[in-house]
């Protein structure tokens, strides 16, 4: 090679290492402040999630069923509302203190149905909705309650299903600063916030995901603004690294020994990059994969038939649902669940998170876990008829693909059904009740840890040791935060001087 060629390849090497300091610079400068707002609102939420109506809540807060009052059958309500087949979903519960039958109508959405006279919800008042609170747990005898008014969506209802909506808003003028949110459609709370959650929140989950509602309540909007910044962090991450490692002196070849050509903050900003590029890069990309960008976790088969062919919901004669009259132990059950196992029918009778039984009306014997267990393992092959069933295992404690986390509630034990298709499919069923919970394939579970191992640290050694978890995790985010400070010295004293 001639030394003009030598020149030529001189010349380039130089100009792409002075366009990335120029592209890192500038791009720095831009992420700087999103990279502090993030590792410090993490750290926020580490302690204060934003705010949510656990099942747990949700229980608690329902009265016990007065059988007595319960005029109507099922399939009764069910042929009040001209449902001909059986509904996703159907529940008896009390609403607004009378017990009601609440389903998904493939015409009407949530629909309910009064069980002592079979008229409609059509929509709560005010003095319905404020009726609901004091009912409710979350009501005592120093609540002062202040009406204020219908909300379809505020910073603090996000969450809550669009089919809820509108929402009557509660204050509860207590002590904790309480206000609760009454779907319009059903008649129960869905959310429940308090003045700490509030405060906190607005320094937490409000700007981790970038979550104002101006800005949310676009989901396509928000949508792009957290990929593309979660992309402009990555580059601004991998021209860093790059350009770290160029900087680098070394002091004695293969001794492992490097200095930073700078001093001062720029000396930190290298050295505390390179330690730190691999945490901030998981982070970062972690987040990004969290949106599912550009459909790359999409799945090519959709639930809903295999679910289908599972429950036979389409063949249960609605005619001939158990009426919850025929529950041998009606005392302290809140609410009623319905649910079909290949077409034939049965109920759960609920009365908290760790007491659901299931009933199958008159038929006697049929009522014991060993007859569920029958029903359940017949009908999982009938999922994926066309693939095989490769493993059926009893799940009795958390793993890495079923755990729970910040109080959210899963039922133990379990069944884990593996089939051999080319998705790779599993699925979780309740062993209390027969309910499928989930269904994961082997899109889904890279996305587990690409996205909850590498952004939320959860990893089942990690989340069996809460105060370990929580000390790795603040630790680094603890570097990500002090890295960022440097970016922004850095940044402000170049702007400074422009």
């Amino acid at each position: 090679m001639n030394k003009t060629a030598l020149h030529k390849i001189f010349q380039l090497g130089a100009s792409l290492k002075a366009f990335l300091l120029f592209f890192h610079r500038w791009l720095g400068i831009a992420m700087c402040l999103i990279f502090f707002l993030w590792f410090t609102s993490g750290i926020v939420m580490i302690y204060v999630q934003y705010p949510q109506f656990t099942e747990s809540e949700r229980l608690d807060n329902l009265t016990p069923l007065e059988f007595s009052r319960i005029n109507l059958s099922p399939s009764e309500a069910l042929g009040l509302a001209s449902v001909t087949i059986m509904p996703r979903n159907l529940k008896l519960v009390n609403v607004v203190g009378r017990p009601a039958y609440q389903f998904i109508s493939q015409t009407r959405g949530y629909t309910t149905v009064f069980a002592d006279d079979g008229t409609f919800l059509r929509g709560l008042s005010e003095a319905q909705a404020m009726l609901t609170v004091e009912k409710s747990k979350f009501y005592d005898s120093q609540s002062v309650l202040q009406y204020a008014g219908l909300v379809d969506m505020d910073q603090w209802t996000i969450s809550v299903s669009r089919a809820d909506r509108p929402l009557h808003q509660v204050s509860l003028d207590d002590a904790n600063g309480t206000v609760l949110y009454i779907s319009n459609q059903r008649g129960r709370i869905v959310q429940d916030t308090n003045r700490r959650e509030r405060f906190w929140n607005w320094f937490g989950s409000t700007i981790h995901w970038i979550y104002p509602l101006q800005i949310r309540q676009h989901v396509s909007l928000w949508s792009k603004i957290v990929i593309y910044l979660s992309v402009a962090g990555l580059l601004s991450v991998l021209s860093g690294a790059i350009i770290g490692v160029l900087k680098l002196r070394i002091i004695k070849p293969f001794s492992g020994k490097f200095r930073s050509p700078y001093v001062g903050v720029l000396k930190w900003h290298h050295l505390i990059g390179l330690f730190s590029m691999v945490i901030i890069f998981s982070f970062t990309f972690s987040g990004l994969m969290s949106m599912e960008p550009w459909g790359i976790f999409s799945s090519s088969t959709s639930p809903v038939q295999q679910v289908a062919r599972y429950t036979g919901s389409s063949d249960v004669s609605w005619e001939l649902l158990p009426d919850p009259h025929e529950l041998q132990d009606k005392d302290g059950v809140k609410e009623v669940q319905w649910q079909s196992i290949r077409g034939e029918p049965y109920m759960v009778a609920v009365r908290s998170l760790a007491d659901s039984r299931i009933e199958f009306g008159n038929e006697k014997g049929l009522s014991d876990k060993k007859t569920l267990a029958v029903r359940i393992t017949d009908a999982i092959p009938m999922l994926l008829p066309d693939s095989d069933l490769s493993e059926l295992e009893i799940i009795s404690n958390y793993d890495n693909y079923y755990y729970s986390r910040h109080n959210s509630f899963r039922p133990l034990p379990i069944y884990r059904a593996k089939f051999n298709d080319d998705e790779g499919t599993w699925y979780h069923i309740d062993s209390h009740t027969g309910e499928i919970l989930n269904r994961i394939n082997k899109v889904n579970r890279v996305q587990r840890w690409i996205y909850s191992g590498l952004h939320n640290l959860d990893f089942r050694w990690l989340l069996s040791r809460p105060p370990l978890w929580y000390s790795v995790l603040i630790a680094l985010s603890m570097v990500g935060l002090f890295f960022s400070i440097t970016g922004i010295i850095i940044a402000w004293r170049r702007l400074r001087n422009l």
